[in-house]
């Protein structure tokens, strides 16, 4: 069951399996294993546990009523060093932003403020910190200061020596718990040098809490500042090594981001799906009007592509720990952005009723914005994203796709946390058009291989710019090559995990669901319609440096080969909209029939790979263990 508001009345609404959240749908592992997720689901869904969140953003008060009733159902397990995964944590995320963006951040402010106990932290720190969450308290990171803002290389509390110990000094602003999380963990200038150090500390009489906050999202959760005043603090490794720390830090807690923008995507489409499919205006309900039903086409779409990106990321942090930082970065910029796009079209379905606080989808609308600038704006993303486009352009264009080392990550049961944070692999970033030549080679969807020519137009146009000395001078077209590079990982991430041929080179067994599979479809067809204009645009801006001679190839043909894909999508996706309840789990032919009357292909092979009874470890990869059972998509969303 879900519950979600219609005209100001909380509706419980039956979920079929293609109406799960797009991150338990698409995850490789039933969210039923991963306890205790699906008690924490279930009261989430309780009339009054959505009542008393929705009292506690009107009140600007943290829902301290709820955070209890989730802790005595062992949320703490979820973050405890000894117990933690990285897929609880993503999990979870996706489970709490789909119910409240405030809960949401309470909650997972203990994995970031954590994470640097998992990479460097010693055992008696560690045990400290699950102690402390056992009993009911929580953690809070302290890097950013007001006047430095993002740039942390220019903070001034500091650390200084105090016998065999350490106190530090300085102020701290807009934290996440900043007044009333108990354990602290602290960026500080060593003493007065350059050197940085991460440090453990507790709240105690020489922590003053500053002012809360009024944000805009996210409006019952704890915003606020803190005065170190002489706190007693122990070094979380060597005390310089707090840049280094922080590095892996936030190489993790990204992924953790985009299943937090997924769970507010699946929340936003199931409240304006339940809203279209109530509300009669003109005789008959909304969901029947046409460009409704757009919006809600385009709402499915951006789910499932949120969710593939944030589950890739999630299942890659699993098994290669910082080493899965290009995905954690595609998850963090193209998770936040597309998710906004999600809730936009949500927002277009309800009407004004979105910007009433009463009808409840208000709060979607403001904290959806938060995810974006959470542990690194969007500019610093792009800014890494850019310096991996200019290493692909720069590379060979041929070379291993990766996809044996996905389907081992996707095949991995939850590892600790404590582990994989302490990995030290070769960084996994496989050239993205070796990888869409694979998936197009391995079936036969124009589609599919569109998006590797596109690819390919995009990495031509990186190495045109950095010979004419663009790419060195003009931030803006890097920055805008990245965001197009962010989002074709995001379909491919799709196609990975719910197109049937794509599944099999992944190493995933069974089918996606069929609303899946059309939303896919669609989009492959619009998204892959505006990367390709995108593209066009980045070349035209280039042309002008570019010595006389033929132009760049347009990407006309592309567009074509993605347009073919929105007709039968679009078919399939409005008999889900609007079947009966009992029907809506399979709402007809799948998406990828041409004329939308097919019935489904047979499964494909799937593609040779490990034994199901664990691969092989090997250069560049972590160990991994299979995990049996049903672990298809269908069996995830029961």
């Amino acid at each position: 069951m879900y519950l979600v508001f219609v005209d100001g009345m909380a509706v419980r609404c039956r979920v079929t399996p293609d109406e799960a959240p797009a991150w338990r749908r698409l995850s490789p592992l039933p969210l039923d294993r991963l306890a205790p997720l699906p008690a924490l689901a279930d009261h989430l869904d309780r009339p009054d546990v959505v009542r008393r969140l929705a009292d506690a953003d009107a009140a600007r008060t943290p829902p301290d009523q709820v955070l209890a009733e989730v802790r005595s159902l062992g949320v703490a397990a979820v973050y405890d060093p000894a117990t933690a995964t990285a897929v609880h944590v993503n999990a979870l995320n996706a489970v709490l932003a789909r119910h409240s963006g405030s809960l949401a951040i309470t909650l997972g402010v203990n994995a970031l403020a954590l994470l640097p106990l998992y990479i460097a932290g010693t055992p008696q720190q560690r045990d400290r910190a699950g102690a402390v969450l056992r009993a009911g308290g929580s953690a809070a990171m302290l890097l950013t200061e007001l006047e430095h803002g993002s740039n942390l290389a220019r903070i001034a509390t500091r650390a200084v020596p105090d016998g065999d110990g350490w106190r530090l000094a300085g102020e701290k602003d807009l934290i996440n718990g900043g007044r009333r999380h108990e354990l602290l963990v602290v960026l500080a200038r060593v003493d007065s040098g350059a050197d940085l150090g991460m440090f453990l500390a507790e709240r105690d009489g020489s922590v003053d809490a500053l002012p809360a906050w009024r944000t805009l999202p996210t409006a019952a959760a704890d915003i606020s500042g803190v005065r170190l005043e002489g706190t007693v603090a122990q070094p979380i490794g060597a005390p310089g090594d707090g840049a280094g720390v922080l590095r892996l830090t936030l190489a993790l807690s990204r992924g953790g981001i985009g299943s937090l923008a997924s769970g507010a995507a699946s929340g936003a489409l199931a409240q304006a799906v339940a809203y279209a499919r109530e509300r009669d205006v003109y005789g008959e309900p909304i969901v029947h009007l046409g460009a409704i039903a757009e919006h809600l086409f385009r709402a499915a779409a951006l789910d499932v592509l949120v969710a593939a990106a944030a589950v890739k990321a999630t299942f890659l942090i699993n098994t290669l720990g910082p080493a899965a930082a290009h995905a954690t970065a595609v998850a963090k910029y193209a998770c936040c952005l597309l998710a906004e796009e999600a809730v936009a079209e949500g927002r277009a379905v309800l009407g004004s009723r979105a910007l009433v606080e009463e009808f409840g989808y208000a709060a979607r609308v403001r904290d959806v914005l938060l995810y974006g600038v959470f542990d690194g704006t969007s500019h610093i993303l792009l800014d890494q994203l850019q310096w991996r486009l200019e290493r692909f352009a720069a590379g060979p264009g041929r070379g291993e796709d990766g996809y044996r080392t996905l389907a081992e990550a996707y095949a991995t049961g939850p590892q600790p946390l404590v582990h994989v944070a302490r990995l030290r692999v070769r960084p996994f970033a496989p050239n993205p058009a070796v990888r869409a030549a694979t998936l197009a080679a391995a079936g036969a969807r124009p589609a599919v291989g569109a998006l590797a020519t596109l690819l390919r137009h995009l990495l031509d146009l990186v190495g045109r710019a950095r010979r004419s000395g663009r790419w060195a001078t003009d931030q803006a077209w890097r920055f805008a090559a990245a965001g197009v590079l962010a989002e074709v990982e995001a379909l491919l991430a799709a196609v990975e995990l719910v197109d049937p041929h794509g599944r099999v080179t992944a190493g995933l067994p069974g089918r996606a669901g069929e609303v899946d599979e059309a939303a896919l479809g669609y989009a492959l067809g619009w998204r892959g319609a505006v990367l390709a204009a995108r593209v066009d645009d980045l070349a035209a801006d280039l042309a002008a440096d570019d010595p006389p001679g033929p132009g760049p190839a347009r990407t006309d043909d592309l567009i074509a080969a993605f347009a073919g894909e929105r007709a039968p999508a679009r078919a399939a996706l409005r008999r889900w909209l609007t079947a009966p309840a009992g029907d809506r789990s399979r709402p007809g032919p799948s998406a990828g029939a041409p004329d939308g009357s097919a019935e489904r292909p047979a499964e494909p092979a799937r593609r040779p790979g490990p034994a199901p009874d664990g691969p092989e470890e090997r250069p560049g990869t972590a160990p991994v263990r299979a995990v049996p059972a049903d672990r298809s998509a269908a069996g995830a969303s029961r």
